[in-house]
């Protein structure tokens, strides 16, 4: 629904996807924007009034404009045509060229072309799959409105995955450190307070190789490491490694976080560890994690959802 605020109707803006070519065109001509001079630079070149820019979803009050040129630049980015050197930040990626030389807007159509959009609807599929538990798509003419509801909702919380990935495997890693201690001071340990793990140690490969406490009293301790990864794996000889700390550090407990994966092999290892737990967390897992316990994310607006009292229609006493 829209806010009253402005006459005109969504219909005379640009769908998202006819952001698409604008955006190119801008970090084509600009080189590395910073995103929101990159969104106020497409709104300029296509001319969009500020009434038209005003335009808001009445349950969230956000730009509609402003939101589509973000859904525009994640398809990009999920086709490789956009990239992020650095946060908040946005350049032309690998297959930008192709898409500019169409000589004519780009398409959704277009973007199913490119090797990284096939591989990222492959994955989507995957868990999609792996979530569903063999049963049927939902969102039939069979559907309750609730199961739509929560369709709705299980889309964007796996769009919102993407996006901290994205975020999580470009940052620094020092800062990946850092969001891994907020994360587990959000779950409790440390006793919660951030600042009470603020002296664990750097290992010599530069990824946190430390203690810190499971709970406020400090009772027991668990190791912790995390390391930021683009697209590397995580195999079973640096997990073996991080055991070794453990057994150096006098710890039976360890939490490995990596932005990337882990392979087969060094979750077998973990799994069949008898005497020590060894809990493994890879990127996926990790961004679910910050959503859960809302770090590095917002809540845009909360839904009230009645549902029918039937105590209070029932016999009056």
């Amino acid at each position: 629904m829209l806010s009253r605020a402005s006459p005109i109707a969504v219909p005379d803006l640009p769908k998202f996807h006819e952001f698409m070519t604008p955006l190119l065109l801008v970090l084509q001509a600009n080189g590395e924007m910073y995103r929101q001079d990159a969104t106020d630079a497409v709104i300029k070149s296509t001319g969009l009034t500020p009434e038209q820019v005003a335009i808001t979803h009445e349950t969230s009050g956000n730009s509609i404009v402003r939101n589509r040129i973000g859904w525009a630049s994640s398809y990009l980015k999920v086709a490789g045509a956009i990239a992020s050197p650095k946060r908040a930040h946005w350049q032309l990626g690998v297959n930008a060229a192709s898409l500019l030389a169409l000589g004519r807007p780009a398409t959704l159509a277009d973007l199913k072309s490119f090797p990284e959009y096939q591989a990222h609807q492959a994955r989507k599929a995957e868990q999609s799959l792996a979530n569903s538990s063999g049963k049927d798509d939902i969102v039939s003419s069979d559907s309750t409105p609730e199961e739509l509801i929560e369709e709705g909702i299980t889309a964007l919380r796996d769009g919102l995955v993407v996006e901290l990935l994205e975020n999580l495997k470009t940052c620094e890693p020092a800062r990946f450190e850092r969001i891994v201690l907020q994360v587990l001071a959000a779950m409790g340990y440390g006793g919660g307070d951030m600042r009470s793990m603020q002296g664990v140690p750097r290992g010599p490969d530069g990824g946190i190789d430390g203690r810190i406490n499971e709970d406020k009293l400090g009772l027991d301790q668990i190791y912790i490491q995390a390391k930021r990864y683009a697209d590397n794996s995580v195999g079973r000889p640096i997990v073996q490694s991080f055991l070794g700390a453990m057994d150096h550090g006098g710890c039976s407990k360890g939490v490995f976080v990596t932005s990337s994966k882990f392979t087969a092999d060094a979750r077998d290892f973990a799994s069949g560890l008898t005497t020590k737990r060894l809990k493994l967390i890879d990127g996926p897992e990790f961004a679910k994690l910050m959503i859960e316990y809302c770090v590095g994310v917002q809540i845009i607006r909360t839904i009230p959802i009645g549902k029918l009292d039937n105590d209070f229609f029932g016999d009056d006493e």
